[in-house]
């Protein structure tokens, strides 16, 4: 399986993941079995000076899941749109959150209407983004 984590910079397994999803500046995807990672910058391969893209970054990826520390509503919509399961991390650690993947030990994202709450509430509302987690 290959699974696909935000981060601030490729180490592996070894990675810390970005506190949210749509602004992390790459994707390191691993294949669970042969434990072989690699990156992918969070833009339009075609246009990157734009900005971040994670729609744009990942379209044409084969994933079985994307672990996140945060993430908002559209982004989720967008990307199981794309035939993507999104889930929720556990702590920073790329290694330990890709244990508890293959285990089906960590929760899939819903929809939190976050426009109800107003965007990053940092934390104060019942629902957040988790940009707590990095």
């Amino acid at each position: 399986m290959k699974v696909c984590f935000p981060v601030m910079a490729d180490e592996g397994t070894a990675s810390q993941i970005y506190g949210h999803f749509a602004s992390a500046p790459l994707f390191v995807i691993v294949d669970t079995d042969t434990l072989q990672s690699g990156s992918i910058a969070n833009c339009d391969p075609e246009a990157p000076l734009v900005g971040c893209d994670p729609f744009r970054a990942l379209r044409h990826q084969a994933l079985d899941g994307i672990v996140v520390g945060g993430i908002g509503d559209e982004s989720v919509r967008v990307m199981n749109i794309c035939g993507f399961r999104v889930f929720r991390a556990s702590s920073s650690s790329v290694a330990e959150n890709l244990t508890l993947f293959e285990a089906n030990g960590l929760p899939e994202v819903e929809m939190a209407q976050s426009q109800l709450e107003g965007r990053c509430d940092a934390g104060s509302g019942a629902q957040t983004c988790s940009h707590g987690v990095h």
